[in-house]
């Protein structure tokens, strides 16, 4: 497991995002879109709805599928 995944695995789940987006964030967004800023952008725009604060996967976005965030009291710690 990649550095910092688990956090984001934890914190994707208390705050309601879908287990889809938050496999799409930790892998194919992670090791790879958000370092190609062509791509970032590009993936931006395809998500292209102010009322989405976190990274949706492609099927959610072909879906227009998003869900309300909840808050998320997760600390991140060092190991």
């Amino acid at each position: 497991m990649k550095a910092g995944e688990s956090h984001h695995r934890e914190c994707g789940k208390h705050s309601g995002i879908p287990e889809c987006c938050v496999e799409w964030y930790v892998g194919s967004w992670s090791s790879t879109i958000m370092n190609v800023p062509v791509l970032w952008k590009a993936y931006w725009d395809y998500n292209d709805d102010d009322s989405v604060d976190y990274i949706r996967c492609h099927v959610c976005i072909d879906n227009k599928r998003s869900v309300e965030l909840k808050e998320c009291n997760c600390e991140r710690t060092s190991n």
